[in-house]
């Protein structure tokens, strides 16, 4: 029988931050203090009344002799827990709501007349190639800006640049963490500028040795791998350096609606952490190995770099180990919850990611539907394949609409075919982390993976090429909002029946007993 989706407080206290993170930039701040008032006493009349009627069999009634009655402890119990909630969705809207009000950079000097700012790279340079030429593109924490006359101004925020071709190769050299000086414009005269195209790039400071180490570990890997013909795909789905990824492999992976699996994320945490685990528990035992696996998983995040999915998984994990070691209960949507409280409060802008959101969307969605969905194909489809069917489909109504919002297309024939492309990409995926440890310790040994790896991956291209060829479905997204909700209103629907005629034939036989006794 499928289980009821639980409201947690903190699962209240993240849904309530949402809304209001979402809601708050659009606001003024007199509309952002009465939308905290307002929604204060929203939270206090809509809170109690919904876990009331979501959950008033848990907490207003109690069995007795396999029928409901009114529990004694009833009101003082739901006003106990009313208050519970109406405290968390206050402290979810107000965390939503500050995070919400985003800090735009501050230039110090007008866009227009700005020709040159000083800056921290925040990331590694990425390769962007089109018809127009290869260029460069990375993210500067902003020091200073000069203006057309030489004049200099204090500056903040983050700005992301694009570097010209030349400057790639030193850019890379160079890495993440340290000061460079970059020539040029911005792309905008708007009050909040943020982009910069950059004509001329100097190296100012050199990063600190931590990201130096880090920068050079990564050119080491990338060196060894680059050379394979799989190895582009192998960097893109440990490190997520897309290179030397080929372009014609990653359209299709687009094409075929599976271009998740080609961006770090949760899929690839649980990969790694899935390998840590299997080789840990039995010699460290479960609390030591999990610890252990938190620790790879941070110096992971450091060397791959951190983008918004990849953290939500890394936060999820890091507190389902705390919850492990401490022996608290484990409600994987309530700790989905509390990441996204999290990562709006560590970093507020990065909620406007569309990987930020279709990574909670698409997770939500599993955790939350794909039981009553596999429910439905129950018996009728073998378990593995059913489980992993539910999973998709749970995940493509959870993101359906904000997939139609951006692209302006769906693609239903991606819940088929992630049900090949994602293992497919998977066991490669393990095959190239045995090929990252044999290059560092048994190169020699590295030529047999490299065959089985070869011959993997033209598979896997044709696969993909073959779930390319459906086209997608152009949509506008309120339709295809609406019809998702329906949807998924329609599945909760069934599962509540399921659960309604399973208790039913849990009490007629009691009350069938009960009947026999008295007539005894």
């Amino acid at each position: 029988m499928a289980s009821v989706v639980k409201i947690t407080p903190v699962l209240c206290a993240a849904l309530c931050a949402a809304a209001s993170y979402y809601v708050a930039p659009h606001l003024s701040p007199a509309g952002a203090l009465r939308g905290v008032l307002a929604s204060l006493g929203a939270a206090a009349c809509i809170s109690g009344f919904l876990q009331t009627l979501l959950l008033g069999r848990t907490f207003l009634f109690r069995v007795k002799d396999g029928d409901w009655a009114i529990a004694d402890w009833a009101i003082a119990d739901c006003i106990r827990i009313a208050q519970m909630y109406v405290i968390a969705a206050a402290i979810g809207f107000f965390m939503g709501f500050t995070s919400g009000r985003p800090f735009p950079a501050n230039t110090g000097l007008p866009p227009s007349n700005i020709k040159g700012i000083y800056g921290v790279m925040q990331d590694d340079p990425r390769i962007l190639a089109n018809e127009r030429g290869t260029r460069g593109m990375g993210t500067i924490a902003m020091r200073r800006t000069r203006g057309v006359n030489a004049t200099e101004a204090s500056a903040s925020g983050a700005v992301s640049v694009f570097f010209p071709e030349d400057a790639i190769p030193r850019l890379k050299a160079f890495g993440r963490g340290g000061e460079v000086y970059l020539e040029g414009d911005f792309l905008t005269d708007a009050a909040h500028a943020s982009l910069f195209r950059a004509r001329a790039v100097h190296i100012v400071h050199s990063a600190p040795k931590i990201e130096r180490f880090r920068t050079g570990l990564r050119l080491t890997i990338a060196e060894r791998f680059s050379r394979y013909r799989w190895g582009g795909l192998a960097l893109a789905l440990l490190f997520g350096i897309k290179d030397s990824l080929d372009s014609t492999l990653s359209r299709q992976y687009q094409a075929a609606g599976c271009s998740h699996v080609l961006a770090l994320s949760g899929i690839h945490l649980a990969i790694v952490s899935a390998v840590i685990a299997f080789f840990l528990r039995k010699p460290l035992g479960l609390k030591a190995a999990a610890l252990a696996g938190a620790a790879f998983i941070v110096g992971y995040i450091l060397l791959v770099g951190d983008t918004p999915s990849l953290n939500r998984s890394a936060i999820m994990y890091l507190l389902g180990t705390a919850m492990l070691l401490f022996s608290l209960p484990n409600n994987t949507l309530s700790i989905l919850g509390m990441a996204f409280i999290i990562q709006i409060i560590m970093q507020p802008a990065s909620g406007t990611s569309l990987s930020f959101i279709l990574s909670y969307l698409a997770l939500a969605g599993i955790l939350a539907l794909s039981e009553p969905v596999y429910a439905i194909f129950r018996g009728k489809l073998p378990d593995f394949l059913g489980q992993s069917l539910a999973a998709s489909i749970a995940a493509f109504l959870a993101t359906a609409g904000v997939s139609a919002a951006f692209f302006g297309v769906i693609k239903p024939f991606g819940i088929i075919a992630g049900l090949v492309v994602v293992p497919l990409t998977t066991v490669f995926m393990l095959g190239s982390m045995l090929a990252l440890v044999l290059a560092f310790t048994a190169p020699a040994a590295l030529t047999w993976v490299d065959a089985a790896l070869s011959f993997f991956y033209q598979g896997l291209e044709r696969m993909v090429s073959w779930a390319a060829i459906p086209p997608g479905v152009k949509a506008h997204p309120i339709p295809v909002m609406l019809a998702s909700l329906a949807i998924i209103a329609l599945v909760f629907g069934v599962q509540y029946l399921r659960m309604r005629f399973c208790l039913r034939d849990v009490r007629a036989p009691r009350a069938a007993e009960r009947m026999s006794h008295a007539a005894a």
